[in-house]
Order: structure tokens, then sequence, then C-alpha cells
């Protein structure tokens, strides 16, 4: 990365094209194509753990993924890097987070974050990383260097485990930039190859199936009419010219309209949280939005005691650039209420140009938080109007295939995990489906 931010961007650079170096996987003999770990020795630095304490006294999660990105970063440029100098500068930027499972320590441990490039198209490529608590065993916490067999396979000590979509942009043209080829030479090398190719063809078909490109299954449209039943009978309601507002129910104390979770912050883009070319982090957005996500859950809950159990696919959709102003926009869109625990929280990213006059998403985050003491009871979310229903019904089908993605996580790691289970099968619509 160094070697990269310190090339010129001017036109006359370009003239040279850039040479292409067949990269291999690292395995257990060679690791210095793109593997790297990265170190957080919480509890042998007072320094460290006083810039990632949370007000619970645990790790700050937004800390965590923003130093996720910035490790997935150092990575891709390691991977790009062909050893020459004056070759043609080029810039990584993050295109995509794929859904991560948090399993995060109750206690405070030092962690170490393992990760390398498992796949390459083009342009761009697929980073893995694996975070990992390093609990004390024979006064010995420096664990082994992953191998390609390891690092795909998560242990009793894994915090979460996600991969990182980074592309190459030529620093001049702005256009995309090959890199160098991949080559797998084990059998473990050729797995990861092809699980990042069929998580890739997995994206595009549940990219075709969205709400914004076909209407509502069977089964969803009956799960619409439910709720709709239940919410036009209480005051506050949707109003229909044909009904007295005076002749329905007040809403339940255990019910909240979804309107009424909404909240939203700005932030003014700074030079400190860019990279060379004036762009944001990725890392730096994915903290201020699930900030405001726990924002919005701990009013939403009244109580402190919320936890992030996962978020779901993150695309970066446009550059946030130094000195525009970043609108987050947060609600909770689909709880079953108490008993259930968990609940679905989205975040849009707005970027404001106020001398343009433009606003642009850049992002949409959806986070799955959960209640995590006995004594608070969640409120069940009832939307007022059609798209409010749309996100209802979005939420639902994230929380569904959550349920299964986090109990196959668990079950990998042979875990139970009391904040996210289901007490029947998570593939009915109906409203005891899945509980959390």
């Amino acid at each position: 990365m160094e070697r990269e931010n310190q090339k010129p961007t001017t036109p006359s650079n370009i003239q040279k094209p850039r040479q292409l170096v067949e990269k291999t996987i690292p395995n257990e003999h060679e690791m210095a194509d793109s593997y790297m770990e990265m170190n957080l020795p919480f509890k042998s630095s007072p320094a460290l753990l006083e810039e990632y304490i949370f007000v619970d006294g645990r790790i700050r999660t937004g800390k965590l993924l923003e130093d996720l990105d910035a490790m997935a970063g150092a990575i891709a440029y390691k991977y790009i890097d062909n050893g020459d100098p004056d070759s043609p500068p080029v810039t990584i930027v993050t295109a995509s987070v794929d859904r991560l499972d948090l399993l995060l320590p109750e206690a405070v441990e030092d962690y170490k974050l393992y990760g390398q490039v498992t796949y390459v198209g083009t342009s761009s490529m697929e980073a893995e990383i694996v975070p990992e608590g390093i609990k004390e065993a024979n006064n010995v916490t420096k664990p082994p260097k992953k191998t390609p067999e390891a690092l795909g396979k998560l242990g009793p000590n894994t915090v979460l485990a996600t991969r990182f979509t980074m592309v190459a942009i030529d620093s001049v043209t702005k256009k995309s930039a090959k890199i160098n080829p991949l080559r797998t030479e084990t059998p473990a090398e050729e797995r990861l190859f092809e699980f990042a190719q069929a998580n890739k063809a997995r994206k595009k078909r549940a990219s075709e199936t969205t709400l914004s490109r076909h209407p509502p299954t069977h089964e969803e449209r009956l799960a619409i009419h439910d709720i709709y039943l239940q919410y036009s009978q209480y005051k506050g309601a949707e109003n229909d010219p044909m009904t007295n507002d005076e002749d329905k129910k007040p809403l339940p104390k255990n019910f909240v309209w979804m309107e009424d979770t909404r909240i939203d912050s700005n932030f003014l883009m700074q030079p400190q949280d860019r990279n060379i070319h004036n762009n944001i982090f990725g890392g730096y957005l994915m903290r201020r939005a699930y900030e405001l996500a726990y924002a919005d859950a701990i009013l939403y809950l009244n109580s402190r005691h919320a936890n992030l159990l996962a978020m779901d696919e993150v695309i970066f959709r446009k550059p946030v650039h130094v000195g525009t102003l970043l609108n987050l926009k947060s609600e909770i869109i689909y709880a079953e209420g108490h008993p259930h625990r968990s609940f679905q929280c989205r975040v849009v990213a707005e970027v404001i140009d106020v001398e343009k006059n433009t606003h642009e998403t850049s992002n949409v985050f959806y986070f799955t938080m959960a209640a995590t003491d006995k004594e608070t009871e969640p409120r069940r979310i009832l939307p007022k109007t059609y798209a409010e229903t749309m996100l209802w019904l979005d939420g639902k089908r994230r929380r569904l295939q959550g349920v299964k993605s986090r109990r196959l996580l668990l079950d990998q790691l042979g875990k139970e995990d009391p904040s996210y289970t289901s007490s029947s099968s998570p593939s009915s619509f109906s409203s005891s489906s899945s509980s959390s």
C-alpha cells in the first residue's frame, strides 16, 4: 500500500503498461503473496483497550468493522504488488462485504486477525478475514499461522468470518485495472477458490429475487394481508375515509409503529478518514452506520442491553468524498416482539453535496440486533403504508435467512446461541415461524 501511495498520479505515468504477475494462494510453505496477520492485544495494552472499549465493557464492534476493512485493503494492495515501482498507480476500493455473524466474547480478550486473497477476477478480488480470540493456555498466547485448510474452517475461538470484495481502479484514468491472476496449487486452495465462485453466483441469484424486481410470493401476500388486518384496527393507522379513527383501539404497549423508530444523524466527511484519492474508507461508513443502528436499537428497547448478531451483505454503490455531508437514517423494520428477542434494523447512507445540492444513496445497511437481558421485552413492529410493508417483508425475509445462516454457523462451531434460536421451522411465514 505504501508503494502505491507514493506513486504520482499524473497522466505521464500511464504510458507504461502494468505488468501482471501470477500469484498463488498462500500455503504453509509459502505465505508471502497475500497472507496477513494483525494482532489486537487488548488485554496486554491498556492504551489500545482505551481506544476500543465500549460502554458495556466489551470491545466496540464498530471499531472492529473498521479494522476489518483496513486489513482487507492492505491484503489487496499486497496482492496487486508486482514489484515494479514505476508501474501505473492503482487504487483499491471496497466494493462489498459479505454477510457476517458476530460471536463476540463477553470478556475482553486479545484478538488475532488472519486474512488472504481467495478469489480473483479481472479487476476484483475476494479477501477472506477471520478474527479469533486468543485464550491464554500454558502461558502461550500466540497461535500458529493459518493454512488454507485452517482458514476455511472456523474454530471455537472464532469471533466472525467474512469476505471483502475489493476492486482495483487505475488512479489516473479512474477505470478498472487488471490485477495479477491467481494460481491454485493444492486441493485446499482449489476448495477455497471454488467456494468463492459459488458464493459469487449465490449473491447474483439473490439480487435477482429482491422485492424491487419481483412481487411478493403467494405466501408473502397472505402475510401482507394479515399484517394489514392487524395494524388497521388501531388508532394512528393509515386513514381510511370510510371509517372513523375514534372507533379504533389504541395501540397496545407491546406494539410500535415503524415510523416511530426512525432516527437520523449527519456527519461532515473529514480528511482524517480518507484514502489518497479523497474518498472515505468503507470501514468508517460501516462503523458510523452500526453505531447509529445501536442507538436506534436501545431507543426502541428502552434499554442499553442490545447486541449485534449479524450484518447482511453491504454494497458500496457510490464513493463518499471529503467535504460532503453524510446523512444516516435508521429504522427498525421488522420485529416479532416478545418473547422473540431479535429484530432487523435498516440504515440508509445518503451523501449530500451542499454546493451542488445533490443527494445520492451510497449504502443500505441491514443489521440483526437482539435484546440481551430477560427483563427487556422487544415490541412488535407495525407498518402503516404499502412502502413500509415492503420494508417489513424484506426484514422478515432477511430474518428467516439469517436464522438459517446463523444456525449453520453455530452447528459448525458446536455452539448454542439463545439470542437467535427458532422453536419451529424458519421456512414458514406464519408469525410463530421463528424466535430469537
